[in-house]
């Protein structure tokens, strides 16, 4: 019997982790809440720019729940390294993974990409 995954959201990261998984042999199906695929990058730019006179980590954390309203992910501190990194798994909901989660707002589209590919490892790795 044929794995199956479902993924939510087409972002780069939500296809990217679809496109690793199914190249592992999973049947794979990619819920999206608008009428294309792409996440942001379907997004007017103009329509999208907020303007603060002042932005600092309280903005961060409050409208993009980043971790300690850092706006690139993880910091290279030994306290975000190796097993104390925060996971790509859910502990509340089984079989809930997340993928992108720290590159909005972030670096740009490569980090969005890895991320679909670790959480799809993790999971070939989990369920192979």
């Amino acid at each position: 019997m044929k794995k199956s995954a479902i993924v939510i959201g087409s972002g780069f990261s939500g296809l990217s982790a679809a496109c690793f998984l199914a190249k592992s042999g999973w049947e794979v199906k990619v819920l999206e809440k608008n009428a294309t695929p792409g996440g942001r990058v379907g997004d007017s730019v103009v329509e999208s720019i907020i303007y603060y006179k002042s932005y600092a980590t309280s903005n961060f954390i409050e409208d993009y729940h980043s971790f300690k309203g850092n706006a690139y992910g993880l910091a290279n501190t030994l306290l975000q390294t190796s097993i104390l990194k925060p996971n790509c798994r859910s502990k509340k909901v089984e079989n809930l993974f997340y993928a992108g989660q720290l590159t909005i707002p972030g670096p740009g589209i490569p980090p969005s990409l890895i991320s679909g590919e670790v959480v799809s490892n993790l999971i070939n790795k989990l369920y192979a």
